[in-house]
């Protein structure tokens, strides 16, 4: 599979320096690739997306990448060594990939591998998987020099339906080579948990003679024919972090069955603080309108929701910003809760007892000073309309003496 693999990059390779992708100065590429082109229904497989630099330095790449939800569960996406820091906007589903990573520090003109989507065949059919517009490689001055990006097609096939076989015993009896489903309490199928005490169980098969188990982060297309257990159920202890794959099948009498998969997802780990901040804006009436601010990141599992509550009152699902209400402007402290996919959860809290009655209060003095000057004003109006009116007087008083004046003369 590793060989099919590297054969894919080197073909794309050996392809753009005989035939260029983009005649500009500068230009990377991505490559999409699994291990193989052929999976059955059930199968768990990883699909890879490498980095083709083509010798320029890049800080950013993202990629962008569909397919068909129908046929395909997408399962999560682990980021390589190249670009280890998780990009945000991270979007995963309902047919779209959208994930990235950057470089903290010096950029890199390596090629190599940007990380790898884990996905499970839904049904047969033929699957298409396509680097699409969107993706982006950006170089350390901020520009995006995302040249293309390949497709892939998949042939997805129905599971080969079990062999029966005779027992060597008369009467005859016909075996079905049966795969267990296993199911769990403890952490449900391809579901976030921060439990990492992994107890797994599925109902006996009839004539079982045993069950071969494996416990994964790597694609397995083989995991052998010792047998692991007797029991219908296994437990595993203090797991790290990320998604693993739980693979079995049964011994039979006459041969073992498929292949069985279950994907448990583990988080311990909590978001990051909410610190939460107040601003104020003004309304059309010049009142005040207090908001309070607050974001987390998760690394693994992804943020969930958030919970708000003012002093000692209950929590109440929130979101970043919100406006508080006339009765919450009177609160001493506000506190946040993040969430996680695994409900992890951490929690920060600010003061904004006094950055609120601060503010009120130089509200306040500016309203006072506002009628005071409009008071003042309005005098010193009036003075000079009464000082105006008796100059006015008195200027046609001598005009008129003036023209008495001049007629006697």
């Amino acid at each position: 599979m590793k060989k099919l693999f590297f054969l894919t990059i080197a073909a794309f390779l050996l392809s753009n320096l005989i035939f260029p992708l983009s005649v500009s100065a500068a230009s990377a590429n991505l490559l999409i690739s699994a291990n193989k082109s052929d999976y059955n229904v059930g199968d768990i497989f990883k699909l890879h997306v490498s980095v083709i630099s083509d010798g320029n330095n890049l800080q950013v790449v993202r990629a962008k990448i569909t397919y068909p939800a129908d046929l395909l569960q997408v399962q999560g996406f682990t980021l390589g060594t190249l670009f280890p820091q998780k990009s945000p906007g991270e979007s995963i589903g309902n047919g779209i990939i959208y994930v990235g990573g950057y470089r903290i520090g010096p950029a890199t003109s390596s090629n190599g591998l940007l990380g790898y989507a884990t996905f499970k065949v839904l049904k047969e059919g033929k699957a298409t998987i396509d680097l699409v517009s969107g993706s982006r490689m950006v170089t350390p001055d901020g520009v995006d020099i995302y040249g293309g990006g390949n497709s892939i097609t998949l042939n997805l096939n129905a599971v080969p339906k079990p062999e029966e076989a005779p027992l060597a015993e008369k009467p005859e009896v016909k075996i079905s080579l049966i795969t267990p489903v296993v199911t769990s309490n403890t952490n449900p199928d391809n579901t976030w948990s921060k439990n990492n005490t992994v107890v797994l169980a599925w109902e006996e098969t009839p004539y079982n003679q045993g069950y071969v188990l494996n416990l994964s982060k790597e694609e397995l297309s083989d995991i052998g024919n010792k047998i692991t257990t007797t029991d219908n159920s296994y437990k595993y202890e203090n797991l790290e972090d990320g998604i693993w794959t739980f693979y079995i099948k049964a011994k039979y009498p006459t041969g073992f069955s498929p292949i069985g998969h279950y994907t448990i997802k583990i988080d311990t780990n909590p978001p990051s603080l909410p610190y939460p901040t107040i601003e104020s804006r003004l309304d059309t009436n010049g009142q005040n309108i207090f908001q309070i601010f607050f974001a987390s990141t998760d690394e693994l599992s992804g943020i969930n929701s958030y919970q708000i509550k003012f002093d000692d009152n209950s929590f109440q699902t929130a979101t970043s910003p919100y406006t508080l209400s006339s009765a919450e402007e009177n609160a001493k402290t506000v506190t946040i809760k993040a969430f996680d996919n695994a409900n992890n959860e951490s929690t920060a809290a600010l003061a904004i007892g006094g950055y609120i009655s601060n503010l009120k209060e130089q509200q306040a003095k500016k309203a006072l000073f506002d009628i005071q000057a409009s008071s003042a004003g309005q005098k010193q109006l009036v003075f000079y309309l009464v000082l105006s009116a008796i100059i006015a007087i008195l200027v046609i008083s001598v005009i008129v003496i003036l023209v008495k004046k001049r007629k006697k003369s």
